[in-house]
């Protein structure tokens, strides 16, 4: 078997997350319960959206 070499990342081709949302086009979006559960995750494409994603999403 032939051995790889250790994996190297180049701290100057690392994508900020700024950089990450604009090609996803949208926001990591977790909602929580009273409990801290996620009762929903995905995509959204503002804040405005993710909340009121969570505030459909959560509320039972």
């Amino acid at each position: 078997m032939k051995k790889l070499n250790k994996l190297q990342i180049n701290p100057e081709k690392v994508m900020k997350n700024e950089e990450m949302i604009t090609i996803k086009g949208g926001v990591n979006c977790y909602c929580f319960d009273n409990n801290n559960n996620i009762c929903a995750a995905g995509t959204a494409g503002s804040e405005q959206e993710c909340t009121t994603m969570c505030l459909y999403a959560c509320s039972y």
